[in-house]
């Protein structure tokens, strides 16, 4: 669940809302260009564009239609990273580019008929319908964001609606928070970070994560109250071997002894194979990633936290001695003669 929400908000800092924006709006584009220009030069901001967004319902040849939005970006390397090119160009002026998962109606070369709404003389808004282009198939790790994009260069965006509004998205080296106050001081104080952008699915998934989290502990404890019960079973199934042992001159600390270090062997030997099956299914996993893309629509980068499973592995193991020491210790201070007599001592 983990790496599944870590995936999703990787893919939403890299294609859908940025690590940080600046909605404006802005109506010129070269005035949007110079203001990105200027916040690309405040310390820790490693990339400022502009981008606009324009919702369009698109109607391929064969008379399908869907909803999708067209997004007009100066694209950053860090946006070129993570969109890989299918067939023919992204971002050629005058086309656009549909996205691997569309690619059953959508296809390069041929003509897409986009409708979309623009202001008109009599009426505030009216609907228009133009002919592009597709120059390009692209995709992405995201299955969300090419179910719903299109992409295309600003000039093109503005060419097909000239009441397009102008955004300015922001890549940071910085931590968000931290980013944020230094473009506050640079005179920047309109920006949103990708939390506040996805203000409602952030605090799903930190709900989420908080959920989870009580689910682990319920599990942990789970995990002890068994571990214990376990270590009570073992030494009453012992009980008559300990008087047998005791009769025959055994001490208390060699009895202690010997049994304790059981209680370590199948402590060891649980943990272990509870940890080997944790890393052959991590092992396993790149064989299964693309069904697992085809059924999420996401690739899921997943791994172990070393420290977690080593500090949660010596907890278990050391409860696992405490609990047998004092069954052994309660058994021990019994009377032999009812250790041979009752099937568990009391």
């Amino acid at each position: 669940m983990q790496a599944l929400q870590r995936s999703q908000f990787t893919d939403i800092r890299n294609l859908e809302s940025f690590d940080l924006q600046w909605t404006g709006p802005f109506t010129s584009m070269e005035e949007a260009r110079t203001i990105a220009r200027q916040i690309a030069e405040v310390e820790g901001v490693s990339a400022a564009f502009v981008y606009t967004d324009l919702p369009v319902i698109v109607q391929s040849e064969e008379g399908k239609t869907i909803s999708l939005r067209l997004r007009g970006i100066d694209a950053p390397p860090r946006f070129l990273e993570h969109t890989r090119l299918f067939k023919g160009e992204l971002f050629t002026e005058g086309t656009i580019a549909s996205s691997y998962t569309n690619y059953g109606w959508i296809k390069e070369g041929r003509q897409a008929k986009l409708t979309f709404l623009r202001r008109g003389k009599q009426a505030t808004i009216v609907p228009s319908t133009k002919n592009v282009e597709v120059g390009g198939i692209f995709y992405t790790n995201s299955w969300e964001f090419d179910r719903a994009t299109l992409l295309a260069s600003l000039e093109t965006v503005h060419a097909i609606s000239a009441d397009t509004a102008f955004s300015i998205g922001l890549y940071s080296d910085l931590p968000i928070q931290q980013a944020k106050r230094v473009l506050s001081k640079a005179g920047y104080r309109d920006i949103q970070s990708y939390q506040e952008v996805n203000e409602a699915l952030w605090s799903a998934m930190e709900l989420e994560q908080k959920m989870m989290g009580l689910m682990l502990a319920v599990m942990v404890v789970i995990v002890l109250v068994h571990a214990y019960s376990s270590t009570r079973r073992l030494v009453a199934a012992k009980q008559r071997e300990i008087a047998m042992l005791m009769t025959m001159g055994a001490t208390r600390r060699l009895v202690l002894a010997t049994f304790i270090g059981q209680a370590a062997v199948i402590a060891v030997v649980g943990l272990g194979l509870g940890v080997g099956l944790c890393w052959g299914a991590l092992a396993l996993y790149p064989h299964y990633a693309p069904l697992l893309y085809r059924r999420l629509g996401t690739s899921l980068v997943l791994q172990i936290r070393v420290w977690e499973v080593v500090g949660l592995s010596v907890g278990i193991f050391a409860f696992s001695l405490i609990s047998a020491t004092f069954a052994l210790k309660r058994l021990l201070g019994s009377d032999i003669m009812e250790m041979f007599v009752y099937d568990e001592v009391n």
